[in-house]
């Protein structure tokens, strides 16, 4: 698993709606596969949670998240079928090397990590990664996420998604507006 980061840092796209490294060359014939991170990748650990005071403080505790190893499991196998893996998540760009760190940590392949610059909500920005990922890969096969609204925009991108209601309650009292993102 190549995990070397930045070793092509993505140029801006779609109105600077992201930021990430690609971490191997995409390749026009390969299927991606695209995980979200946090309540997808990561497991809440066992026990009681802290209370959270803001994304940031998610963020900071997340570093120390274990896997959830049957969606990591997953990413592994499409991975060793010949399938790119793409990690497209709603953390601030500002936190890429720290998600690379714990994907390597849990040995969770990935072929680009892109990260939201936070200038629209998660179902426009993530629209707008599975746009460049259609641009850079054969076909985007399936997002798996936590959020109700980034499933919405994959579907209005005609990207298959499973929904991983691991995180609903959040989801519930954080409703986002949710739009086709236009090329």
């Amino acid at each position: 698993m190549n995990m070397q980061p930045y070793l092509t840092p993505m140029r801006r796209f779609a109105g600077e709606l992201f930021a990430g490294a690609q971490l191997s060359p995409a390749n026009k014939n390969q299927v991606v596969q695209v995980f979200d991170v946090d309540s997808t990748l990561t497991a809440d650990p066992y026990g009681p949670m802290p209370v959270i005071t803001g994304k940031d403080h998610y963020f900071d505790l997340a570093r120390d998240f274990p896997a959830n190893e049957a969606v990591a499991d997953l990413a592994r196998m499409l991975h060793s079928k010949g399938d790119a893996i793409a990690i497209a998540t709603a953390r601030p760009a500002e936190r890429l090397q720290e998600t690379i760190d714990w994907l390597r940590r849990n040995n969770i392949p990935a072929d680009q990590v892109i990260l939201s610059t936070g200038k629209e909500p998660s179902g426009i920005a993530k629209q707008a990664m599975l746009q460049k990922l259609q641009d850079d890969y054969k076909l985007v096969g399936t997002l798996f996420d936590d959020s109700p609204f980034n499933i919405e925009g994959a579907r209005l991108q005609g990207v298959d998604a499973v929904h991983l209601r691991t995180n609903q309650d959040y989801w519930d009292a954080h409703p986002e507006k949710v739009y086709k993102l236009t090329r």
